[in-house]
């Protein structure tokens, strides 16, 4: 998933930060195609990625490279790859996650 339009130019994202964006995108992402919440539009997923970003000060100059979606993908295949019950997975990410929508307005 991409996000589109952000553009800044402060500085780029740190390699912690790219990894935690990476993380945040993998769960919404898992949760949408693997958990069966395709309700969730990709423009709220985007939303709430930016604000979660936004809301820790990092700059999203460079979320649109090649790197940051190869780590979407990582984090994605790692998240698909943990050995949990689908439902529970599901469960959880959902419990620990979705929250955030709430705060994107």
């Amino acid at each position: 998933m991409m996000l589109l339009g952000v553009t800044h130019s402060a500085r780029a994202l740190a390699p912690n930060e790219a990894e935690d964006l990476a993380d945040l995108t993998a769960v919404f992402i898992y949760l949408k195609y693997d958990c069966g919440y395709t309700q969730i539009p990709d423009r709220e997923i985007e939303r709430a990625i930016v604000y979660f970003a936004k809301s820790n000060k990092w700059d999203l100059g460079n979320y649109n490279s090649n790197k940051m979606s190869k780590l979407n993908k990582e984090s994605y295949d790692d998240l698909k790859g943990i050995p949990l019950a689908q439902d529970f997975k599901c469960q959880s990410l959902a419990r620990d996650s979705l929250g955030l929508f709430a705060y994107v307005k």
